[in-house]
């Protein structure tokens, strides 16, 4: 609205250094604008600049629900990982089992089910800048240095971001180059943790200035993360063998380790005075030893018992490139990337084959028959292979934001493959009943009893454009839509030497439309109220397998959103509160499950249907003084609107109508105090933040689910700034919590991930 942009015209383009919500600390006055300039806001806080419309904007005048974390905040939050944003944003809430495997989602929108790979896609849409990066399982696990800012938007962005959009989307924008000046810096932490062993961090960046037109900008890091839970000797009994095994070559103290290694280049050319060429690679890879759970009631505080080697390997590299330019008044747009992930993991299995009730699929077969009795060593590891090839290009078209009449259109291809290699080993299986005995599944280790060896491709094909029109001065309204066309594959082998037809070879395609319409109101430049309708897709995809139950294919589910915002700037610009009030119906729910009544396999299936609602808030203030605080909280009620009924041949209910969703905690708060200071012409602070998350159900099933805990994150931090250099002091998890991040949703050996205990430890950097 053009009264608005008039009044906040002096802070057009002020860059996001700094957070204003979602529970964390306002950063001062003086912003840095994208083009590397500075502009001081007379203000008390700080204005956010976004792009979560596909235009540069400021936070307060775009109609939608978005919570932002600016590089400062992410900084004095000691923010450098995907569980660590994440508990900051308050419509936001997952699933971790450990480093790069965590399942995430937004208002509600979850299922539960666990990951399976010939699965649902997720719900929630996670880019690296323009370029999606969303993985079927495992949320990519950025390392968070040298980030500009994460945007959380909260409800179906599907006219804008597509199919991974469903629930909502989060992007990390990384800090881009700026012209005409060098400056770098290094940084270094040391911390130790209870009960555990040490950590450490080496971080840099460097900006380099390359003549007038170009620059150059780099960041490194390497990351170790001592372990804190113990894996203590014990005996194992394999009752169907009567076979006793010990632990011995596996025991160790603090075996559960994280080595992080990575780098990002970004070059940034101005062309001529209207076209401007941005090339990003980034690397990364994380090495883990050990399991991040626990089970503190049958073992101990931080204990466990493995009889494998547990470890992983998730290695990545993105190539991304950004051409933009102006032609006719109009701003064209290309984003193009290409993203190559390995994730390897090896997993002891030994527990689940014992005690699941699944037991005849996870233990030794002889040939033709289930013969439990003959293997001399039942222990059992499975083997995770997995290659994720993600192609995708954009180009749109947009006018100038200075218009009544503004709009954006464009198109969208993307190309993702996930390889996976899924191999579980007996090590005492005798050859003829190794899976190699099956003719069709031959060539595999000696020691293979069951194996999913499959190639899944999707695509999807879309056009999509918003118009927005102010009707007034002070109302604006926006409709938007999206037409795709999805394609799904699915082809490989899965099965045993038993199996009767292991080959898998299923496609299916699915095309659409969904739509947004928007309208907003702004009575003066400091206050703004909008009401939207939304939609969001989630394609569907094909199953290894089908029963009379589940068919090989499942369809698309779609969320439709009913949200009514506002977003205020109070006290003369001292104080900022947003926030949304949201109903959304979530309409042929895909559910991901393991029924072995019908088949040894995970098979997906719509379901019926949901409902989400609930409010989500945030204020930042600043009190003068030096004294800043904020706060970010979320209510949600998300239910079954349905009955659901696993297999319709038995008829029984496994989730009748009204049973709470899981993975999702009904309140949600993040709240952060900060007093900076002078203390001999130099700025210190003192830090304090607080994070609750409720309690949440660890899957959909009533009769075996289990109620995750609630629980309390208290940090504190303290430094000194000086003219180049930095130092300060942390107190994470300050009374040493147990969070309850995941629990296993097994009715055999329960198992509990946990957070780190307290840590305390100090950070240096230094700044040229």
């Amino acid at each position: 609205m053009r009264n608005r942009e008039a009044a906040r015209s002096g802070f057009a383009g002020v860059s996001a250094l700094a957070l204003a919500t979602a529970g964390l600390a306002i950063p001062s006055a003086v912003a840095a604008q994208e083009a590397g300039t500075e502009e001081a806001d007379e203000r008390g806080l700080n204005v956010i600049v976004v792009t979560a419309q596909k235009r540069t904007e400021d936070m307060q005048d775009v109609p939608v629900s978005l919570q932002v974390l600016g590089g400062e905040a992410l900084e004095q939050q000691g923010v450098a990982n995907f569980e660590d944003y994440v508990g900051l944003l308050p419509s936001v809430s997952f699933a971790g089992q450990g480093p790069g495997n965590s399942q995430v989602f937004m208002r509600g929108i979850s299922a539960g089910g666990g990951v399976n790979k010939s699965g649902s896609s997720p719900s929630v849409a996670v880019y690296l800048d323009d370029q999606p990066v969303t993985s079927i399982g495992r949320v990519l696990d950025v390392h968070m240095y040298d980030i500009a800012r994460v945007e959380a938007a909260a409800g179906p962005q599907g006219t804008l971001y597509g199919a991974g959009s469903q629930a909502g989307t989060l992007r990390i924008i990384t800090n881009a180059p700026e012209f005409g000046s060098f400056e770098g810096g290094v940084d270094a932490s040391l911390s130790t943790t209870h009960k555990g062993e040490e950590s450490y961090s080496i971080e840099g960046f460097a900006n380099f200035p390359l003549g007038d037109n170009a620059a150059l900008r780099v960041a490194a890091w390497h990351v170790y993360d001592g372990g804190y839970i113990d894996n203590v000797p014990a005996t194992f009994t394999f009752t169907a063998q009567n076979v006793t095994v010990d632990n011995a070559p596996y025991v160790e103290e603090d075996f559960n380790t994280e080595k992080n290694t990575g780098a990002r280049a970004a070059l940034r050319i101005e062309l001529d005075d209207s076209w401007s060429a941005t090339a990003k690679i980034a690397h990364q890879r994380q090495k883990t030893n050990g399991v991040w759970d626990h089970d503190p009631d049958d073992v101990g505080d931080l204990q466990v018992e493995r009889f494998f080697e547990d470890k992983g390997k998730d290695q990545w590299t993105q190539a991304a490139l950004t051409v933009q330019g102006e032609v006719g008044g109009l701003q064209l747009t290309y984003a193009g990337s290409y993203l190559d992930r390995e994730v390897d993991y090896d997993v002891d299995y030994s527990a689940y084959s014992e005690y699941s009730a699944y037991i005849p699929y996870y233990t030794c077969y002889s040939t033709g028959s289930l013969d439990f009795t003959t293997c001399t060593d039942p222990r059992e590891q499975f083997d995770s292979d997995d290659t994720y090839k993600v192609m995708t290009h954009e180009f749109r078209i947009q006018n100038d934001a200075a218009n009544r009449l503004r709009f954006i259109a464009g198109v969208f291809y993307q190309k993702a493959e996930h390889d996976y290699l899924n191999i579980w080993h007996i090590p005492s299986i005798p050859p003829e009943r190794s899976v190699n005995a099956n003719p069709q599944l031959s060539g595999y280790p000696d020691d293979t009893y069951f194996v999913t060896d499959q190639l899944r491709t999707e695509k999807e094909l879309a056009g999509f454009g918003e118009v927005s029109f102010d009707i007034t001065e002070q109302l604006s309204a926006t409709a938007g839509i999206r037409v795709f066309e999805t394609k799904s594959s699915l082809v490989g082998v899965v099965g045993t030497l038993f199996s009767g037809n292991p080959l898998v070879d299923v496609s299916s395609k699915e095309s659409g439309e969904v739509y947004k319409f928007n309208l907003s109101y702004e009575p003066n430049p400091d206050l703004l109220f909008y009401a939207t309708y939304s939609e969001g897709f989630r394609p569907g995809g094909n199953n290894r397998a089908e029963t009379s139950n589940i068919p090989r294919t499942y369809r698309s589910d779609l969320v439709t959103n009913y949200e009514f915002g506002w977003k205020s700037t109070l006290a003369g610009g001292d104080v900022r509160w947003n926030g949304s009030i949201f109903h959304m119906d979530w309409d042929d729910i895909q559910i991901t499950r393991f029924d072995p009544s019908e088949s040894p396999l995970g098979l997906t299936a719509n379901i019926g249907t949901a409902r989400s609602r609930g409010i989500e808030t945030d204020l930042a203030a600043y009190l003068g003084g030096g004294l800043q605080i904020s706060a970010a909280a979320s209510y949600i009620e998300a239910t079954l609107r349905t009955d659901y009924i696993r297999n319709l041949s038995t008829g029984v209910v496994n989730a009748p109508a009204g049973t709470r969703l899981p993975d999702v905690p009904k309140f949600k708060f993040a709240g952060n105090a900060r007093y900076e200071f002078a203390v001999g012409g130099n700025d210190a602070f003192v830090q304090a933040s607080y994070q609750h998350v409720g309690s949440r159900w660890n899957n959909l099933f009533v009769a075996s689910r289990e109620l995750q805990a609630s629980y309390n994150i208290v940090n504190f931090s303290a430094g000194i700034n000086f003219e180049r250099f930095s130092v300060s002091a942390f107190l994470n998890n300050a009374f040493d919590e147990r969070a309850e991040l995941n629990r296993n949703a097994a009715t055999y050996d329960e198992r509990i991930t946990t957070n780190r205990p307290r840590t305390i430890g100090i950070r240096l950097g230094a700044r040229f």
